[in-house]
C-alpha cells in the first residue's frame, strides 16, 4: 500500500467573505447566477468549475457536429485526456487545472445524459 504526505497535494483556495456569506471564488459555483447593476446585466464571477463545465458542453456540441453524428457520445480515459489537454487552460494552478478538467467531464456527460440539450441552454458566454 502506498502512502503520500498531505504536503504533496495542492491546498485548496482561500475562502472569502461578503457580509455573512462565506465563499471560495475559485470553487463556489454560480452557475451563471446573473445580477443586475444598473441597466445592463454581470456575472457574478466565474471559476474554472464553471468555465471547466461550459467547455465540456460547447466541446461536445461541436465534437458532434464535426463528426456529423446524430447522438451524444460517450469518451473512454484515452480520448478525454486528449481533448482535455488541448483545451485546458494554462493559465490555471494545479488546483484550479484539476477542477476544470473534472468538470468539463461532467459538461460532457450532462450532453450525453440528456441534461443538457441545446448549447442554447447555457446562460452565460465563457468567451466574454
Amino acid at each position: 500500500m502506498s502512502f503520500s504526505s498531505r504536503s504533496n497535494e495542492v491546498p485548496p483556495p482561500p475562502l472569502e467573505k461578503i457580509g455573512d456569506l462565506v465563499y471560495s471564488p475559485g470553487t463556489d459555483l454560480p452557475f451563471g447566477k446573473r445580477i443586475r447593476i444598473g441597466l445592463s446585466e454581470q456575472t457574478i464571477y466565474e471559476s474554472a468549475v464553471e468555465h471547466g463545465y461550459r467547455t465540456g458542453i460547447r466541446a461536445h456540441f461541436t465534437f458532434i457536429e464535426d463528426h456529423e453524428c446524430s447522438n451524444p457520445v460517450p469518451l473512454d480515459d484515452k480520448q478525454f485526456t486528449m481533448i482535455i489537454e488541448h483545451l485546458v487552460p494554462t493559465n490555471l494552478n494545479a488546483f484550479e487545472q484539476g477542477l476544470w478538467r473534472s468538470h468539463f467531464i461532467a459538461g460532457w456527460m450532462g450532453v450525453y445524459l440528456g441534461l443538457v440539450t441545446d448549447e442554447d441552454d447555457m446562460d452565460t458566454d465563457i468567451d466574454k
